[in-house]
């Protein structure tokens, strides 16, 4: 039986796109070990099945148009086709890796972004290629014919290999035993880690020029005050677990609300696909063969949050209305007990600020009681427990936007009821603030809002990329703020923009700890006074999340 070969270029067609596809999981899943064994029965596998229900779903469309509309040229004579649907499939895998590249920037390495960046070259590159020969194939004859075909899927298979050898890992080794040495002022300097969810630093640039924030217009000429830059992530988990962890999502695996096991991955726990985040056509392709989906461990995925660091150093570490949050820590308080304002009752005076906004007073007054809540929750344990860490999370705040209705970046006007309203609460904030300050001078007082107050768009389409080049939307996350308030801060004018990696190596450093090579951020020296940084110098440990750690004492 003689072989179709307009049927077999429509074949390959598929194949082609499944082959780059199968390849694209692995570059977005850096912490994957990928042998050429693995790799090459995954690849055939999305092969086979994309080639052969591509290739006949073409096919059927191509007989659909013959029988309707009749052959474009004459009976017996050869008119080369199919080779187009090749290249058509080569230009859109090659879009497809340009999406991504573009849209999961923030979830990979450094080391992975560029890997990924020149597989997409190489993709770019091999569709073009396929599209010379296409012009040249498209009126030659069938043996010329058949020879280009040929020369195009050697062309495919050689940037397949070439895409095997620029694939690298990043998964650190946890079996070892680390011995970490601690700082000689480990534990003098006791730590408050407030985090406080959508306040945008211009929100508090504007408010505090207004005269009416006395706390944040304090730090902003004395202490380190500086922009965070936006994790631009719809997953407010994913941006919550790196702010906890110090890493990106690609390590702790919290890109969205779950993550995929193959039937090609092994045995090994850490072996499934963390970074497939949803809105770049992962449904559409990414499910070839069925996978296992499994339910992201919250808050924090596969890696230990910050206050857990301090418990496998000995020292005391609390945790008060975290999301999600259930244990790591000496002390846990959880959002059940804070949401409702248990315990708290907002003065009535105070109250008939926010009357202005009609049905959502008793949301917005219901948010505030509980970062009273939290707060006063915090107090307790700082006068009780002495931790070395106290970690809390406000999110009233952002309950109040919710129930506002304010979505966008822009602050809303202050002789607005709903502008009224919010620099109202921001008001209440930075009293609380001050009080922490205020009645607790021998902690560090780490103040962090990781973004807001709106999750940015992830471009899930070639539409989607053209559309925000070609037109002026809304930027997404506006920028959020870091503060850092004590005996040993530094005051630095305009410092540079900090991320949401950073927050945990600077908690560590500012306490006298070592800091995690597997870490992703970096931290802000500019923020510590120079007597306190000849005291503390940085020291380093491979891994938090070893099996075992040893610790000593710098200078014993």
């Amino acid at each position: 039986m003689p072989i179709r070969w307009a049927y077999l270029k429509r074949v390959t067609a598929g194949s082609i796109f499944g082959l780059y596809m199968a390849h694209l999981l692995y570059f977005l899943n850096p912490q994957i070990d990928v042998a050429p064994g693995r790799l090459a029965g995954i690849t055939l596998i999305y092969c086979l099945i994309c080639g052969i229900f591509i290739g006949t779903a073409l096919w059927l469309l191509r007989a659909l148009r013959v029988r309707v509309f009749g052959r474009a040229s004459a009976e017996g004579d050869y008119r080369p086709h199919g080779f187009g649907f090749v290249v058509l499939a080569a230009f859109i895998a090659s879009a497809v890796y340009w999406i991504h590249l573009y849209a999961v920037r923030i979830y990979l390495p450094i080391g992975a972004v560029r890997l990924l960046g020149k597989a997409t070259n190489l993709i770019t590159a091999t569709a073009f290629a396929l599209l010379i020969l296409w012009f040249f194939e498209r009126n030659a004859d069938r043996a010329t014919s058949r020879a280009l075909f040929i020369a195009g899927v050697a062309l495919i298979a050689i940037s397949s290999f070439f895409l095997y050898e620029r694939r690298d890992s990043y998964r650190t080794e946890k079996r070892t035993v680390v011995v970490a040495n601690v700082g000689t002022v480990a534990g003098e300097r006791p730590v408050i880690f407030v985090a406080i969810r959508n306040l945008p630093y211009d929100w508090i640039v504007t408010i505090a020029g207004e005269g009416n924030l006395p706390f944040f217009d304090e730090v902003r000429q004395r202490s380190y005050f500086a922009r965070m830059q936006p994790f631009p992530t719809t997953s407010q988990q994913s941006l919550w677990a790196s702010l906890a962890t110090g890493k990106l999502p690609y390590r702790h695996g919290v890109t969205g609300e779950y993550s995929y096991r193959m039937l090609f991955n092994s045995s090994d726990p850490s072996d499934r696909f963390l970074l497939v985040p949803s809105g770049v056509g992962f449904h559409a392709w990414g499910l070839i063969p069925p996978v296992q989906r499994i339910s992201t461990p919250l808050p924090t995925g596969d890696a230990l949050p910050v206050w857990s660091l301090f418990e496998r150093i000995s020292f005391g570490a609390a945790v008060v209305n975290w999301p999600a949050v259930t244990g790591g820590a000496s002390t846990v308080i959880p959002a059940r007990y804070v949401r409702g304002g248990r315990g708290q009752i907002v003065p009535r005076a105070l109250a008939q600020r926010f009357s202005t906004v009609g049905a959502a007073r008793d949301q917005v007054l219901a948010g505030l009681a509980a970062d009273q809540q939290a707060i006063a929750s915090l107090r307790t344990v700082v006068k009780s427990d002495h931790d070395e860490l106290c970690a809390v999370a406000l999110e009233g705040f952002s309950q109040a936007q919710r129930a506002m209705h304010i979505y966008r970046n822009d602050l809303p006007p202050r002789d607005s009821p709903r502008g009224a309203a919010l620099r109202a609460y921001v008001e209440q904030l930075d009293a609380l603030l001050r009080g922490v300050a205020r009645d607790m001078p021998d902690h560090l007082l780490v103040l962090v809002s990781p973004s807001g107050p709106n999750a940015p768009e992830l471009r899930s389409s070639a539409w989607a990329v053209a559309k925000e080049s070609l037109l002026s939307q809304e930027s997404g996350a506006d920028d959020g703020f870091v503060v850092i308030k004590g005996a040993v801060v530094s005051h630095a004018e305009n410092p540079a923009p900090a991320y949401v990696i950073d927050v945990v190596p600077t908690l560590l450093f500012a306490a006298g700890l070592p800091v995690g090579r597997d870490m992703d951020g970096r931290v802000l020296i500019d923020a510590f006074d120079d007597s306190f940084l000849r005291r503390n110098p940085l020291s380093l440990i491979p891994t938090y999340e070893a099996k075992q750690i040893e610790v000593r004492r710098a200078g014993m």
